[in-house]
């Protein structure tokens, strides 16, 4: 949310952010982003502003989607790093606002991450993820990686970055190097280069076992609310996926 602000500013229809009593809320591209703490005292008001700002899907951490009363339908652990991933020596390239023939080019990105889809790790359209990200990268809130093998990208990542924290996304690699740690040395370059004092991810839990290796340790879990059908007033039962 933090890297949105200082990319976004907060005088653009683009993405649109309001502050609660303690919490947080950010719509962009439909999705909605809730982070902080929702009290009980604010459950219902907050149930029907959310119903009012034509979001169609909510994130948040799983408490909070349980103190709204809502179900979730999707859901992915939040892990932290502890220490450092051993640095690997790898041809790695950086996207940049200034595009040279030595950067990250973010359409070949695009093309590795859409090959790697899977049915809970979608991509959206093309012309949205370039222009958010070369935004945000241009705008320094947004690293972004990549390794290369044969002089074709194989392996890719991204860090929203915010003052004290770096949350890695867009992450993916070519099945013929997987196991080959072209992936974490990626994620090497990204957590060295950020300088953060927190690194964390959200993954499906299929993974958790990957990430664990690589040195992160789970620390929440944040869940997907459809929100189309909200209605408020009625108050719907929390679930597990």
């Amino acid at each position: 949310m933090i890297s949105s602000a200082a990319a976004y500013g907060f005088r653009t229809a683009a993405v649109r952010f309001w502050c609660g009593n303690g919490f947080a809320i950010r719509l962009q591209d439909s999705t909605a982003v809730l982070c902080g703490t929702v009290d009980a005292d604010d459950r219902e008001e907050l149930r029907e502003f959310l119903s009012c700002i034509r979001a169609d899907t909510l994130l948040c951490r799983e408490e909070n989607a349980c103190r709204l009363h809502f179900s979730f339908t999707n859901s992915s652990l939040e892990m932290e790093l502890q220490g450092d991933i051993p640095a690997q020596e790898k041809d790695l390239c950086f996207a940049s606002s200034n595009q040279t023939d030595h950067d990250l080019c973010l359409s070949d990105m695009y093309r590795l991450l859409a090959a790697c889809a899977l049915p809970d790790f979608s991509v959206p359209p093309f012309e949205s993820f370039y222009l958010d990200m070369s935004h945000r990268i241009r705008h320094r809130a947004v690293l972004a990686a990549g390794a290369q093998k044969n002089h074709a990208l194989c392996a890719c990542a991204a860090a929203d970055l915010s003052p004290k924290q770096a949350l890695l996304f867009s992450g993916a690699a070519l099945p013929a190097v997987r196991g080959s740690k072209m992936f974490s040395g990626v994620l090497s370059a990204l957590t060295a280069k950020a300088e953060k004092q927190r690194t964390l991810l959200l993954c499906g839990k299929y993974l958790r076992k990957h990430y664990e290796q690589m040195g992160f340790s789970v620390c929440g879990r944040v869940v997907q609310t459809p929100l189309t059908n909200l209605v408020f007033g009625k108050k719907v039962s929390s679930g597990k996926s």
